[in-house]
């Protein structure tokens, strides 16, 4: 087998577009999949692997298992041919010189990180890895996870050691869920490295599929701090918009007319409030900087409180419906509310932390009548998650005392709010948790509308 370590930057390019070079994906979900599509269209030698036979079985057969756009037509340009998918983790290390880990790092019920499949997956790699491949980790995890957790575990199993006979570096994703080819693509990459010729190697790697510039940090837990504080500054500022828009509907102040004017001033970039935070990065990677800065005795508040803010949102929205209801005279318990939309981001066919899934949980909790529609969904997949779903708009809203938008999606935009309005069980309320109308085009003599960052208005 080559040896990648050893190879110049001009063989390994090469060597990945003549498919001279095997490469393992260890992750096939929204991230590892497009990864490992990207790299077998360039002409590489892929080998996909998952645990999950579902997974397995759907792309074998030329079928993506996610919702994202362009990736269809690349699985089947390359299936079968220069891709294939595997289960056997140890198999796939034997036969590769470039191995790229991207399995899923969650919290506890504690919300303490954790890395057991990161852990799993390179243990199992190092007992058949060969000397001089290199190893490159894309999983979000927390300071030092790489250098601890994932080389430990490939040194123990391999026997092998980190720089000297195989490279190791990090280079977190910066893609969402929905746009991930173009991200993964375009965006600059961050990479860390066991020492410099793991970092410059992982660069060329990379430099197969992305466009955008490559950044070396000193080390790899520079690059895995990066990634952290990206999401963590999203969140923070999120909730803050959150916790303003609060103020506002209390106040009856617009948020979004401020929140417009302000940011006319260049140094004021406030976020969108909405009804929470989901996904697959925001609700869990400020756990793992959380719980490496509770080991070494400094407190992260702000981090700390920005969870709390953007978890207690579904929440606040449930207390809104409750507000609105009795506004019209009406109980949550025996109204029927249409929620419009279940995904945690807009345009998006994805339910993981979903505030919206929460929303409805807690409204069922409360004795409601539920009923959800979501463009991008089916009946029979929410019929799985036990969500009270319909595939049809109107039977959703028709009759319905309240109507709560909570994603943005274009099909929502589009909709015409005279016809939401007009078939409604007056007096009636509609939440719009996203800002999706203008209030003018809602509320009727027998019609209410409250928005966030709005608050009530009749």
């Amino acid at each position: 087998m080559p040896n990648v370590m050893e190879m110049s930057p001009e063989e390994i390019e090469l060597a990945i577009t003549k498919g001279k070079l095997v490469f393992s994906i260890y992750g096939l979900g929204w991230m590892g999949l497009p990864t490992a599509c990207l790299y077998a269209e360039k002409g590489a030698r892929v080998i996909g692997v998952d645990i999950n036979s579902r997974v397995i079985e759907r792309i074998r057969s030329g079928e993506s298992h996610i919702e994202e756009p362009n990736l269809q037509v690349l699985i089947k340009n390359t299936i079968n041919k220069n891709f294939r998918v595997a289960s056997d983790i140890k198999e796939a290390a034997s036969i590769s010189d470039i191995m790229i880990i991207v399995v899923p790092t969650l919290i506890n019920e504690k919300r303490k990180p954790d890395y057991s499949a990161i852990e799993k997956v390179s243990r199992e790699i190092g007992l058949k890895m060969n000397q001089g491949c290199i190893i490159i980790v894309e999983s979000t995890v927390g300071p030092g996870i790489t250098d601890s957790i994932v080389k430990n575990a490939l040194e123990s199993s391999s026997g092998f050691k980190a720089g000297a006979d195989f490279g190791l570096a990090y280079s977190p994703i910066r893609a969402m869920a929905g746009r991930a080819l173009h991200d993964i693509r375009k965006y600059p990459r961050i990479v860390g490295g066991i020492n410099r010729k793991s970092a410059e190697v992982a660069s060329i790697i990379l430099k197969a599929i992305v466009s955008g510039e490559i950044i070396y940090t000193k080390n790899i837990i520079s690059a895995e701090t990066t990634k952290l504080f990206e999401n963590i500054y999203r969140d923070a500022n999120i909730a803050l918009a959150n916790e303003l828009s609060i103020f506002c509907e209390k106040s009856r102040i617009d948020f979004k007319e401020i929140k417009e004017a302000a940011n006319t001033q260049p140094y004021c970039h406030l976020h969108e409030p909405g009804i929470g935070v989901g996904g697959h990065c925001i609700p869990y990677n400020p756990y793992f900087l959380i719980d490496v800065a509770e080991e070494i005795g400094v407190e992260l508040k702000l981090t700390k409180n920005a969870r709390k803010i953007n978890d207690r949102m579904p929440n606040h929205i449930v207390k809104m419906i409750k507000r609105a209801l009795r506004y019209c005279r009406k109980s949550l318990k025996r109204s029927k509310i249409a929620v419009l939309g279940i995904s945690y981001r807009a345009n998006v066919k994805e339910i993981k932390n979903s505030p919206a899934y929460k929303i409805v949980n807690m409204l069922l909790a409360k004795g409601a009548k539920v009923l959800v529609y979501d463009p991008y969904f089916r009946a029979q997949e929410m019929k799985e998650m036990h969500i009270p779903f319909t595939e049809s708009l109107e039977k959703c809203i028709d009759g319905a005392d309240c109507v709560v938008f909570t994603v943005s999606h274009d099909f929502f935009k589009n909709l015409n709010p005279k016809n939401i309005v007009r078939v409604l069980r007056k007096p009636a309320c509609v939440i719009d948790g996203c800002r999706i109308f203008n209030p003018e085009d809602v509320k009727r003599k027998d019609v209410i509308y409250y928005g966030t960052g709005l608050g009530l208005q009749s």
